[in-house]
């Protein structure tokens, strides 16, 4: 009768199961003997006396081992080297961003978002001063084209100093008085 394949790993009884050294495991697996006793400590190859493996319950053990790093599972041991490299190339990202805001080639999104809630409130500030300026001068007007040249004058009056104001603005940003923009 042949035997049904199952998830469980083969267990001999323990009076016929013979134990290898761990020279003799480590060279079977391909590993160190010193992995090998790293692996054994994680649980992964079983241990029954002192450096003795049982052959079959180690390689159980390792290929399990394997199956589950392959497949990304959180239960497998992180790589030391592997993320030493991630943590370097991390610091080393954020150290070029701090760089390039120094240089001036790179901006905070707050700073932004500030500048711009800063010239839009002004320039809604500034179009809702045209009605009062205008209202005493087209009020005396009975022409309806000198009434539109008025308005329109001061439309425009209006856009020409808020383009300015951007224009300084974008030279002299607050608090950076006295200095001088990255080229």
């Amino acid at each position: 009768m042949a035997r049904k394949q199952s998830d469980e790993p083969y267990t001999r009884p323990a009076a016929d199961s013979p134990t290898y050294p761990v020279t003799t495991i480590a060279k079977l697996l391909l590993v160190s003997e010193r992995r090998v006793q790293q692996l054994s400590k994680e649980g992964v190859i079983p241990k029954t006396d002192h450096g003795r493996y049982e052959l079959a319950p180690a390689v159980q053990g390792y290929i399990r081992y394997l199956q589950e790093r392959s497949l990304g599972r959180p239960s497998a041991p992180v790589d030391y080297h592997m993320e030493k490299a991630r943590l370097v190339k991390t610091q080393a990202d954020k150290a070029e961003i701090e760089l390039k805001e120094l240089n001036g080639e790179l901006v905070r999104t707050q700073d932004v978002s500030d500048q711009w809630y800063s010239t839009i409130t002004d320039c809604k500030s500034r179009l809702l001063s045209i009605p009062s300026k205008a209202a005493p001068i087209v009020a005396a007007e009975t022409n309806p084209g000198e009434c539109q040249t008025i308005i329109d004058d001061l439309v425009r009056e209006a856009l020409e100093e808020l383009a300015n104001y951007a224009v300084s603005e974008s030279h002299n940003p607050e608090g950076d008085e006295g200095v001088e923009p990255a080229a």
